[in-house]
């Protein structure tokens, strides 16, 4: 049995980590109350921190660091009971201007893109900005005019320092390609079509499916071989008529990670098996067509946002898996409504709600 310590437990991915370590004593680490792993039957402990410091890592067999924050701590840290990309690797793919300058020198298509620090608004409009460095659409917005400009860039500058403006791209789909790498050799890949999505216009995936799609797969090894790649990603590309165009990188675990567990890639297995006993499988094969959920909340502020209560109830008759709602460990989905109450009643907590 081993000792395993999983971060930021609000989150519905460490909850995916944290389901996957049967047999294991699961320590789940969170820096808010209510956190939703905390209530996974397969949590053998709660960690309530402020700050990742706090917590003795080595006395761990496997760590996982979830977000790009505990990612970037894990990092400093220089821990042997994890596996992460070198400080290089990792910032170049967080830092998105970094990310599309490599991609340049690797010929992997990108949108058109310039790097903001002050306010502009001579764009051939419509554009989309979003910070250089971020997660989800947090600080992501859509400009038609320069009158959007004016209403939202001043604020964004402020906020997030620096913004990539690109061209609002005419997808037909979006995939996504999830992998694991340990020193540049690829132990595991997965990829999803986005069937559904909040916010509408392009946020994270509230519907998914499986697939495969060898085009995208190959432009992702590219780049992870380029860096010798240590841990997990998932490369984000918009697929229009000419092609794949890769839109961002997140050099992390993912939200959608359930879909990969349900299909056959139990990366978080895999990733501890590496860990503990300094090897595991390779796994490249999965089965196509299997269908996850995010319905609490991404599902439902789907439709909420595009004002269709009929289709929410239409939705939750389709045979899907889910990313939170279980039968056989139901109380983290029962937890997620007196959860997003709270968080939404207390203004410092409100950033966690809405991630």
């Amino acid at each position: 049995m081993a000792k395993i310590a999983v971060t930021d437990a609000e989150l519905r991915h460490p909850l995916n980590i944290v389901r996957q370590m049967k047999g294991d004593e699961v320590h789940a680490i969170s820096r808010i109350p209510l956190a939703t792993s905390f209530y996974s039957r397969f949590t053998n402990k709660k960690i309530r921190i402020n700050n990742y410091d706090e917590v003795q890592w080595e006395e761990y067999d496997t760590v996982f660091f979830v977000t790009d924050e505990a990612n970037e701590f894990g990092i400093q840290q220089n821990l042997e009971n994890t596996l992460l990309p070198s400080k290089g690797a990792f910032e170049k793919l967080r830092d998105k201007y970094a990310t599309l300058k490599l991609c340049r020198r690797l010929k992997v298509p990108y949108p058109k893109t310039k790097l903001l620090k002050k306010y502009a608004d001579d764009f051939e409009y419509p554009v989309i900005v979003k910070p250089t460095k971020g997660s989800g659409s947090r600080g992501r917005q859509i400009l038609q005019s320069s009158a959007d400009a004016e209403k939202y860039l001043p604020g964004l500058l402020k906020e997030f320092g620096q913004l990539l403006v690109q061209e609002l791209i005419d997808k037909r789909n979006t995939f996504g390609t999830e992998v694991m790498y340990v020193k540049g050799d690829e132990k595991a890949v997965f990829q999803h079509k986005r069937l559904r999505e909040y916010p509408v216009d392009g946020g994270p995936s509230t519907l998914r499916e499986s697939i495969v799609d060898e085009e995208t797969r190959e432009l992702t090894t590219r780049i992870m071989e380029k860096l010798k790649w240590n841990g997990v990603a998932m490369a984000e590309f918009g697929i229009t008529k000419d092609g794949p165009v890769l839109f961002e990188i997140n050099p992390r675990w993912w939200g959608s990670l359930a879909l990969a567990i349900h299909s056959g890639v139990n990366f978080p297995q895999l990733y501890r098996d590496f860990i503990v006993k300094g090897d595991c499988d390779t796994v490249t094969t999965y089965r196509v067509g299997v269908k996850c959920k995010y319905l609490l909340f991404g599902d439902v502020l789907h439709f909420v946002s595009r004002k269709k209560p009929f289709g929410l109830i239409a939705s939750l008759f389709e045979r899907t898996r889910h990313d939170i709602l279980s039968w056989t460990d139901p109380l983290p989905g029962l937890m997620r409504v007196p959860m997003a109450i709270y968080y939404l009643t207390k203004p410092d907590l409100r950033r966690f709600a809405l991630r």
